[in-house]
């Protein structure tokens, strides 16, 4: 009986919990690269479009409260099974499982591309893969209250960020390239507003943590809510000094310009302030995988020992994944067919699945809010 109750305890997490593991989700490799991807479209506006993004992510968020508080005590992958029958919702469970898989694996594909052209480049890329994979999965490993106490302990490592990053404004900054503010057009910053939504997400994450959540489930929503609106902010910031750093031919023509813009700044005490950064960075790189193997588990099992062993084959299947992935001459391809399969999981299926509860009697008695 006290193991029971000692294991229900290591399964769940408090809100400040919850809401430094969505935030720790969200903010990973993709950021480094943004500023450059969002130029050709947004140009000058691209710090709009991150706002427009958050924003979009924000109804999201919406439709995932709407559909988890009629199922206060069921993650994703209960919910399906409940709604739509043993056999189709462990079928769709199953996707998400490997669509869990496939992001974990194109994440730890990009970390390995960055550190080998920034820190370690005679280094073998299936070395980096191994040991960010056997990182990951040491963590990954254990109970979610381990997991999301040291992604609160981490999460102390933005200030420091944020710190360095102030550092960049004794450059030369230009604040009239991003004037007149609008001048690229509604079309444009939607556009760009796109592809910065495909480099903010892990909000998704909240599907299979928020029903660990202990206590009265009253104000949740403020919660989810706060952690959009710090990495909304947090991008925003990343993004605006890079467009006051740059001249826009420049930042159109690099790869991660957050690290370049570092890059150029020296003091007697520090030098390669940019590798500095990066070494932090590190960290909310693969806590990112570590919440994608964390949440593959959970889509398929409930029981902690089977969980355990599913992520110990999701680290190999990462693992192959990756190392084929590492092989291509591009990954532009798999980028896009993650993209359309993105906005199918965790917008589609999550508000066809709202929808669906009122027409079924299988939902739980909504909480007050």
């Amino acid at each position: 009986m006290v193991r029971k109750v000692e294991a229900s305890l290591n399964s769940t997490i408090d809100r400040t919990q919850l809401l430094f593991l969505i935030i720790k989700t969200q903010i990973g490799i993709g950021l480094l690269s943004l500023p450059a991807e969002i130029q050709s479209s947004a140009k000058s506006d691209s710090w709009i479009s991150v706002l427009v993004a958050g924003t979009v992510i924000q109804f999201i968020l919406l439709v995932y409260w709407l559909l988890l508080r009629k199922f206060p005590n069921d993650n994703l992958s209960a919910i399906t099974v409940r709604m739509l029958g043993p056999y189709i919702g462990r079928a769709i469970n199953a996707v998400y499982y490997a669509f869990f898989v496939f992001i974990a694996a194109y994440a730890s594909t990009l970390y390995v591309e960055l550190v080998k052209n920034w820190m370690l480049p005679l280094t073998p890329g299936w070395i980096l893969l191994l040991l960010i994979i056997g990182t990951s999965l040491y963590l990954a490993y254990d109970n979610l209250r381990v997991i999301a106490r040291f992604f609160v302990l981490s999460s102390a490592l933005f200030i420091v960020l944020i710190m360095i990053s102030i550092l960049t404004f004794s450059n030369n900054v230009h604040v009239s390239n991003i004037m007149p503010i609008g001048q690229t057009g509604v079309l444009q910053i939607l556009n760009g507003s796109e592809k910065t939504f495909f480099s903010m997400l892990g909000f998704e994450v909240t599907l299979f943590y928020f029903s660990q959540v202990q206590g009265n489930r009253k104000g949740m929503f403020k919660v989810i809510s706060l952690a959009n609106l710090f990495v909304t902010l947090f991008y925003t910031y990343f993004v605006f000094i890079c467009l006051i750093g740059f001249s826009p031919d420049a930042l159109g023509h690099m790869n991660e310009p957050v690290l370049y813009i570092l890059k150029g700044l020296s003091y007697q005490l520090f030098d390669r302030i940019d590798l500095i950064f990066l070494t932090i960075w590190i960290i909310p790189m693969t806590v990112t995988i570590v919440s994608y193997l964390c949440v593959a588990g959970k889509s398929l099992t409930t029981s902690q020992s089977a969980y355990q062993k599913l992520v110990l084959f999701s680290g190999a299947a990462v693992f192959a994944i990756g190392w084929y992935l590492s092989k291509l001459e591009s990954l532009e391809p798999f980028n896009k067919w993650l993209e359309k399969a993105y906005f199918i999981m965790i917008a589609a299926v999550p508000l066809l699945l709202w929808l669906g509860s009122f027409l079924t009697t299988a939902g739980a008695k909504a909480e007050s809010t």
